[in-house]
Parts: C-alpha cells; sequence; structure tokens
C-alpha cells in the first residue's frame, strides 16, 4: 500500500508539472541569472534537437529558481561542496570561478591590440592595465583560478607602457554580491595611473551617495539569500559641469544615469552600462591633455575619478563597436591612449569587435 501511495504521488507529481510547463507564461530572460532563456527549437532531424529541447526544459521549469535554491543550499550545506556551477561563496564574499586560462584567447586579445595600435602616432603614449578579477584575491589554494602570472607575461610582450596594479587592490575593495570593484576605493588607483602617465595628481572632494540595495550579478547565479551590498558613487561640482556625450544615449547628458539605480543591474548608474562610445568634456580640467580610454564595465566606475585631469576623455568599448566606426569619430594624434580591461575580458576576449 505504501508503495503505490509513493507511485501515486509521484505520478501526480509528474502529471501536474507537465500541465505548468505547459501553461505557465515562458520568460525570454533570466534576470536572476542575467542571460536569456533558451527558446523552443524547431525540429530537426539531427542528434543535436535532444539537447536542444531538454536545455529549453530546463531553463522553464516550472519555479525555477526555488528548485534552484533548494539545490545551491543543499550543495553548500549538506554535501560542504566547495561551488555549486562554478559559484564559491567565502567569508560573506561571491565568487564565480574562472578557469582555464584560454590562451587562444589571450593571443586573441594581443591581435586586437597589435591592429589598434597601427592607428596610432609616434606622438601618442601608450599604457595598459590588467585589472585582476577578485579570484586572484580569494585565498583558497584548493580552487582553480587563472594563470595570473602566465597572462601577465604574455601582454607585457606587446610594446606597451605597462602599469602593474594588482598588489595596490585588494577583496575589499570589490562588491561581495558582484564581479565589479568599488568606485569609492579606487583614488589610489587613479593615483597611480597619474604617476605612471607623468599627469599631476591633486585631491579631490567628492561627496559619497549611498544607495543600499545593490544586488550583483552573483547574487542571482548563486541562488543563495545573502545581504545586498551598497553602493556608493562621487560627485562633486566638477563631475557635474562635465559634457557628456552618448553614442546610444544622446538625451543622456550626465556622468551618472541614476535611473539604473532601480534597475535590475545597479552598477549601470556608472556612465550608463554598456556604452560602446562616450565623449566627456571638462571645460575646467587641470591640464590640455586628450585621454582615450579602451575599457570594459570596469572603466565605468574609474573614468568619472580621471576626469578632473583631462580636457577630454573618450571612452571605446570596443566589445560594441568595431575600429571601422569609431576611427570615424577619433583622429588620432598626441592623446595618452589607455588598454583598461579586465582579466575576465582577455580570458574571453572573443566578444571584441575587429
Amino acid at each position: 500500500m505504501k508503495e503505490k501511495l509513493i507511485v501515486i504521488l509521484f505520478a501526480i507529481y509528474i502529471f501536474a508539472f507537465s500541465i505548468l510547463g505547459i501553461v505557465l507564461p515562458k520568460d525570454i530572460y533570466s534576470y536572476n541569472e542575467r542571460r536569456k532563456l533558451k527558446e523552443f527549437p524547431s525540429l530537426t532531424l539531427d542528434n543535436t534537437y535532444v539537447n536542444k529541447l531538454d536545455a529549453y526544459l530546463l531553463d522553464h521549469f516550472p519555479y525555477r529558481d526555488f528548485f534552484r535554491s533548494i539545490k545551491a543550499n543543499f550543495n553548500y550545506k549538506v554535501l560542504a561542496q566547495l561551488d555549486n556551477n562554478k559559484i564559491v561563496i567565502k567569508d560573506e564574499y561571491i565568487f564565480k570561478l574562472n578557469y582555464p586560462t584560454n590562451q587562444k584567447s589571450i593571443e586573441n586579445y594581443k591581435k586586437n591590440i597589435k591592429k589598434l595600435l597601427e592607428n596610432f602616432t609616434e606622438n601618442n603614449k601608450v599604457y595598459m592595465v590588467i585589472i585582476p578579477d577578485k579570484n586572484y584575491y580569494l585565498k583558497d589554494d584548493n580552487l582553480l583560478k587563472l594563470d595570473y602570472n602566465y597572462l601577465e607575461k604574455e601582454l607585457t610582450k606587446l610594446d606597451i607602457n605597462y602599469i602593474d596594479i594588482k598588489n595596490l587592490l585588494n577583496l575589499e575593495d570589490f562588491y561581495k554580491t558582484d564581479t565589479h570593484w568599488r568606485q569609492e576605493r579606487l583614488m589610489k588607483i587613479v593615483q597611480e595611473l597619474n604617476k605612471q602617465m607623468n599627469i599631476p595628481y591633486e585631491e579631490q572632494d567628492f561627496k559619497e551617495n549611498v544607495y543600499s540595495s545593490f544586488y550583483g550579478v552573483y547574487y542571482g547565479e548563486s541562488a543563495i539569500n545573502k545581504k545586498p551590498d551598497t553602493l556608493i558613487y562621487l560627485n562633486n561640482s566638477l563631475l557635474d559641469s562635465l559634457k557628456v556625450t552618448y553614442l546610444e544615449n544622446p538625451k543622456l547628458t550626465t556622468i551618472y544615469n541614476l535611473d539604473k539605480l532601480k534597475s535590475k543591474d545597479s552598477y549601470e548608474v556608472f556612465l550608463d552600462g554598456a556604452s560602446s562610445f562616450i565623449e566627456i568634456i571638462n571645460e575646467n580640467s587641470l591640464t590640455e591633455k586628450e585621454l582615450v580610454v579602451f575599457r570594459d564595465s570596469f572603466g565605468s566606475s574609474i573614468a568619472p575619478l580621471l576626469t578632473p585631469y583631462y580636457k577630454k576623455i573618450t571612452l571605446i568599448d570596443n566589445r560594441y563597436i568595431d575600429s571601422n566606426h569609431f576611427l570615424e569619430k577619433i583622429i588620432f594624434k598626441d592623446q595618452d591612449i589607455l588598454f583598461l580591461n579586465s582579466t575576465l575580458l582577455i580570458n574571453e576576449s572573443y566578444t571584441l569587435k575587429g
């Protein structure tokens, strides 16, 4: 009788969730995981159809986030696993394992830079900064990490002035639930950049604006209930006076887009998030120099802190714009050039456009 009851309950469970899977609305995007969900595959006769169908059903399983949370808590707290789907939680910080070292991607990144170097003049001073992902500061020898020494060795072969910042940072300079660094802790990096790039450094008086409900990208991926981060963005009268032009969002004219604080990714408050080409004019700069920065999302939060020192800063995120387009908008002559990218991008550089 007991066995029969178990079979009946299991059958009811399968039937109920099958019906729910049919009648419940299908999401297109998972905001918790920050990715597009699989679409229902077109019927094909090859052996990939079953795999595609399986991926679609997993993405649209009823109450999927609820069951993701149960699985994550079970793996961490019962099985005592170090990671769950490459997500590691340690000392209140959430990490995502970035491994293995992709040597082909590093070569592709070098190739991309070499192509860009052909457009510069002898009067352009070119610099490179490699931003370590926060896994670099994760003190656990049992977890696999990038070969940071190899990555640095390969990139410093380029004929570019290398500025080493890895020893200036520590884990507290990063958000607990997100991949990015914290803007309010970056003045030491600005000071080092100025020193290495021969730009006079002058202490700035910033007001700290606090937003206390920042759930970073790793929060949703972890499926674990954690306290939100506090996001702080710095401002003063100088930053308020900047003239900012965005290629994708011409109506926005400020260094911060405060509407993004209430979006799913509050980090996009810095320079409007994914922006391919931005020009910043400072009529009250400490120098007459210009700076061109090839950057990823880490550059969004440090760029405002560089604006007091340059008459004009041009920010190029060449994941979203190719060289044919931005070369129409900028003439390279005597600007400082800064390649400012994280190890996360360098290890997955195929997102860069040619």
